[in-house]
């Protein structure tokens, strides 16, 4: 199995961990790592590969494609919808800025 998942690092203080799930997608924080997380449902990690600087670069790019097409994009899925989604892919930059977010490519092995 392979994916990417976006993680918080090891050792963040509680404090950051709470930032880092008021800035990140839901569920960032997690009480395992995710080598734990993969071997507590059978899979053993092969690569981890941080992935991070690659994610940041994707969300600003996403986040300036966004802006481009503004007008076209708020016809399409509404104010509101518009307005949190270039919400999400600024917090995301921020969280990844602050180093409370990471992205981490994860191939896996079913035991």
């Amino acid at each position: 199995m392979a994916g990417y998942l976006i993680h918080t690092p090891s050792g963040l203080s509680p404090s950051d961990e709470l930032r880092a799930s008021e800035l990140g997608p839901a569920e960032v924080t997690a009480a395992a790592s995710p080598d734990e997380l993969a071997r507590s449902v059978g899979f053993s990690v092969i690569v981890q590969e941080d992935v991070t600087v690659a994610f940041s670069d994707t969300c600003g790019a996403i986040l300036r494609a966004r802006e481009q097409f503004e007008a076209a994009l708020r016809a399409a899925e509404s104010d509101a919808a518009y307005e949190e989604e270039q919400t999400k892919k600024r917090n995301m930059l921020e969280g990844i800025s602050e180093g409370l977010l990471q992205r981490s490519l994860i191939v896996a092995d079913k035991r």
